[in-house]
């Protein structure tokens, strides 16, 4: 007679049998696939022969390896991804969500470039500056030619005699200027603020292009640590199956059962945390990408442990900066507004303004007298050099005068804030992206160290020399290293996003080399690795 080990609560077609509540003993409780009960005659002939098969069946209850997914009474199912649930999710549709393929990085930065709220504004901020900088050249520069008409009718009363004067007047005048020396300062200073408007633009696009990347490094994150978790979960599922025919076998102990659910029950928890940063991540990403978002996998495996490089040496980006990091370029861009300025207000206050102008007009009245009328057409023509002199403002081209100056120094200290920030900012992330590269060689050889510590106290388990919690602890030991493993490979990325951004270079050529690290398949149909822990035979 063959017997099979049955975890408690496996469901059986329409029936359920627990060996907790069936009169059947539970190492002797046969795998029977019907829409009905298990008979009680049939229990209890199996019941009557346990005394003389309790030992071998006992054993090969124990070896047997279940894959199957615990019902009532057993492990918790695993929890649904938030992600996955609609509109994001194919819930009902999986041939339509094999077919899916998530968003890739590239794409998401130029949806974000082109459809952002803040880079439309940004670029608008620009047209708007372009505007302005050709009223002031024209205002400095260019000649300016006015024409007028009239037609009035005058009456005068003179004693008792009335005189009726219709009148018609045209005149074309115009104006060269010769020098405007405030005029061409602010023209200098309206086009310097439209490089800086270009570079407050840049900045803008450098922010949410940075704000985008690491919201997507973040969901790669959380996918990778949840694949790992649902790993750990499925081990930690597997051994609770052994404790609890170890149990029943009477060859483990209750507290075993305990420690191995409370630890099923803190992954379900990690699980659910996780599904809520997705859940944060993808919507993140849809708002500054103003698309809808398929989360990847995770990282894309078979491709070891380094990160690629995406970024130049310290030095070449310290060499790069001044003249490319958007903020730097635009206090620069100030300084020049603002000298700009400077002058032009000097010259308000100390330099006449010298014009050429010209002018024609043609008048004609007919006086109307008793009846008498004669037409008078008078024609006029000038012609001429015009000079105005500001001689007193009462302190008001005094107080412009000061206010350019300061927006001058302000300018200046800008400036230097802005590139000891740049500086500072590059070595910090340079520092950073080696120190998790250190850190991805290090936790590479804590997990191997891990792994073989686990082999061992697996071993010494299924000898009888260790208890289950140093098995638990072991395995605890291999996760916690490779989830520090994944938290530093996204690190060592999102330190060469920070360069990239500094030196506004973060766009789709030149993250190509780092786009090959993440998997193409969406988050929802890609199943977690298999377990390179194989389960203990007690």
């Amino acid at each position: 007679m063959l017997f099979l080990g049955w975890p408690p609560g496996r469901p059986t077609g329409s029936g359920t049998i627990d060996p907790m509540s069936s009169p059947c003993p539970a190492p002797f409780a046969a795998t029977l696939r019907t829409s009905h009960q298990v008979p009680a005659w049939l229990c209890l002939c199996l019941a009557l022969a346990a005394p003389q098969a309790a030992g071998a069946a006992g054993q090969g209850a124990l070896q047997l390896r279940s894959s199957l997914t615990l019902g009532q009474g057993g492990v918790p199912d695993r929890p649904q991804l938030a992600a996955e649930l609609p509109p994001r999710s194919t819930q009902g549709a999986p041939n339509e969500t094999a077919k899916q393929v998530a968003t890739p990085w590239a794409r998401l930065l130029l949806s974000a470039s082109e459809l952002a709220a803040s880079n439309r504004a940004a670029d608008a901020g620009i047209q708007a500056a372009e505007g302005l900088s050709q009223q002031a050249w024209a205002s400095a520069w260019m000649p300016r030619a006015d024409a007028s008409a009239s037609a009035s009718r005058r009456r005068q009363q003179i004693n008792d005699t009335v005189v009726n004067t219709p009148a018609t007047a045209l005149s074309l005048s115009a104006t060269l200027p010769l020098w405007r020396a405030a005029e061409q300062a602010q023209a200098r200073a309206q086009a310097a603020q439209v490089t800086q408007a270009e570079w407050q633009a840049r900045t803008s696009r450098t922010n949410l292009a940075r704000d985008l990347s690491i919201a997507y490094l973040t969901a790669i994150e959380a996918a990778e640590q949840r694949r790992l978790t649902l790993a750990q979960q499925d081990l930690l599922q597997e051994q609770f199956r052994i404790n609890d025919r170890r149990l029943q076998a009477g060859a483990g102990t209750i507290l075993d059962v305990l420690e191995t659910r409370t630890r099923i029950d803190q992954r379900h928890a990690a699980l659910q945390d996780l599904d809520t940063r997705l859940a944060t991540q993808a919507l993140t990403l849809e708002r500054i990408s103003s698309q809808r978002v398929v989360l990847p996998a995770g990282f894309r495996d078979g491709l070891g442990q380094a990160v690629p490089s995406a970024v130049p040496s310290l030095e070449e980006a310290l060499l790069l900066a001044p003249s490319r990091h958007p903020p730097l370029r635009d206090a620069l861009a100030q300084i020049a507004s603002a000298t700009a300025i400077d002058q032009a207000r000097t010259a308000e206050r100390w330099q006449p303004t010298v014009d050429a102008v010209a002018s024609t007009s043609l008048v004609r009245e007919v006086p109307q007298l008793d009846g008498f009328s004669q037409r008078q057409t008078t024609k006029e023509r000038a012609i001429g050099v015009q000079l105005n002199w500001a001689l007193f403002t009462g302190g008001a081209q005094e107080g412009r005068t000061r206010e350019a100056a300061a927006l001058l120094i302000q300018a200046q200290a800008r400036r230097d804030e802005a590139q000891a920030q740049v500086e500072t900012s590059l070595r910090d992330a340079y520092q950073t992206l080696s120190q998790a590269r250190q850190v991805i060689a290090l936790q590479s050889q804590v997990e191997q160290t891990a792994t073989a510590t686990h082999d061992a106290l697996r071993k010494a388990f299924v000898a009888g020399m260790r208890t289950n919690l140093d098995l638990l602890n072991a395995q605890e030991q291999i996760y916690t290293a490779r989830q520090s493993l994944v938290t530093a490979r996204i690190n060592a990325l999102a330190a060469q996003v920070n360069i990239l951004a500094l030196l506004d270079q973060l766009d789709a050529e030149h993250i190509a080399p780092l786009l090959a690290l993440f998997d193409t398949a969406p988050l929802a149909s890609r199943p977690p690795p298999l377990n390179s822990l194989a389960e203990p035979t007690p």
